[in-house]
């Protein structure tokens, strides 16, 4: 599920002894707006200004986000200028890859461990957007626990959803509930063909 309260509050109304999960990519999403979200704070406070092609925090931004494992040897060497130029935000990306490594984790003392390592990364840190993720995932720290003992997410009735949002969109809106709900399978199934 995304993280939505409103919609687990349904959901625990309508089935409350439901397990409700969190799906990972709105958590790591989350954690990379952080990241954002601070790198543009971090250049007004440095340069009074936002991000140029010669600032190394803006040029390789997109390193800010990525995977540590999947990074290749040139895009490590890029990641320490961009530190090396402004360690808080090596510090954000550092409390990113907590974020990441507690999604990794698949059984309750494996994720006690990692939560107790990512509080104290942003305990370390004063910086507001850490503690605002860090408040967002202890709201969802159930669910998050239940995602990584279970692995279940809800991406296929997320990407049905948005199938749905589509067909809507490019209906310019409907009149007739019925035409809609018939449209909804054709438009799929023609995808699937394709």
């Amino acid at each position: 599920m995304d993280m939505s309260s409103e919609f687990r509050r349904a959901v625990r109304s309508a089935l409350p002894k439901a397990l409700i999960t969190v799906d990972h990519w709105h958590v790591v999403a989350r954690a990379n707006q952080m990241i954002t979200d601070i790198r543009r704070r971090r250049s007004h406070d440095l340069h009074g200004r936002r991000g140029t092609a010669s600032d190394p925090a803006w040029k390789y931004r997109k390193l800010l986000t990525c995977n540590q494992e999947r990074m290749s040897l040139a895009q490590r060497g890029r990641l320490k200028e961009i530190i090396a130029s402004d360690i808080e935000l090596g510090i954000v990306w550092g409390i990113k890859e907590h974020v990441r490594q507690l999604l990794r984790t698949r059984n309750t003392n494996d994720f006690q461990r990692a939560w107790a390592a990512l509080e104290h990364a942003v305990k370390a840190t004063k910086m507001r957007e850490a503690a605002s993720l860090f408040a967002t995932l202890k709201m969802w720290r159930r669910e998050l626990l239940t995602f990584c003992r279970s692995r279940v997410t809800n991406a296929r009735s997320e990407a049905a959803n948005l199938t749905a949002k589509n067909l809507k969109r490019i209906g310019r809106g409907y009149r007739n509930h019925g035409q809609y709900r018939l449209r909804l399978p054709l438009y799929t199934a023609a995808k699937q063909a394709c």
